[in-house]
């Protein structure tokens, strides 16, 4: 796995950016998790006000403060913090750009989201912004913008309409994942902090060599 990376501090944020299959938080598994991480390297005690799935990498903040995680925390639940995902579909979303909008309950048991389109009892709504960015052979580049905050959201989502993410097995990907500890999906923005260069003329660096690699073995 790799290390965290520091990708900005300021007086009252750590931002960084996690690897996929490293957990956010502590969990049942014992790994090392990021929060844990962040303190012993920082030596300082640190506030969680959001989380990225464990098999996703990308930009995580940290607060430093009580008084800078309520905000956060209040600008999370509002969904007043402007948020970016890439991902990596097979096959590419149809059509091209658009908004899903579904409902989304929380299966404990099988930890993953059921999704519905109409209003369910404890069943929330979820919508998102999507675009293609590039598309090659079966699977396409997309730029996933959230405008909700709902579990499992942008993997069960682009699952339903019959597009997975690569390697996510959980959602519909085809078995065996070229990765099981990671997928195609990418925390890529949050504010104006980026977890990966500037996209180019070859939009799938933007994932990085980690990225890179999953798509080569999927590929094979």
């Amino acid at each position: 796995m790799l290390e965290p990376q520091l990708i900005a501090e300021t007086a009252e944020e750590l931002i960084l950016l996690k690897p996929p299959g490293m957990p956010t938080q502590a969990d049942p598994t014992g790994d090392l998790d990021l929060l844990t991480w962040a303190e012993g390297h920082w030596g300082m005690s640190l506030y969680l006000v959001h989380r990225i799935d464990r098999p996703v990498g990308g930009v995580v903040l940290f607060a430093k403060s009580k008084r800078s995680a309520a905000r956060w925390s209040e600008r999370f639940r509002k969904g007043q913090v402007q948020k970016a995902y890439l991902a990596i579909t097979s096959p590419p979303v149809y059509p091209p750009f658009g908004e899903l909008r579904h409902y989304l309950k929380k299966d404990v048991r099988r930890h993953r989201a059921q999704v519905f389109y109409r209003p369910q009892p404890q069943a929330q709504l979820a919508v998102l912004k999507y675009q293609i960015l590039a598309a090659q052979g079966d699977k396409g580049l997309i730029l996933v913008e959230p405008q909700t905050g709902r579990f499992h959201q942008i993997r069960a989502q682009l699952a339903e309409v019959r597009s997975p993410i690569v390697g996510d097995v959980k959602y519909g990907y085809p078995a065996p994942a070229p990765d099981p500890r990671r997928i195609a999906l990418w925390a890529w923005r949050l504010e104006r902090w980026l977890a990966s260069p500037p996209l180019s003329v070859e939009p799938w660096r933007a994932f990085k060599s980690e990225i890179e690699n999953l798509v080569s073995a999927s590929s094979k």
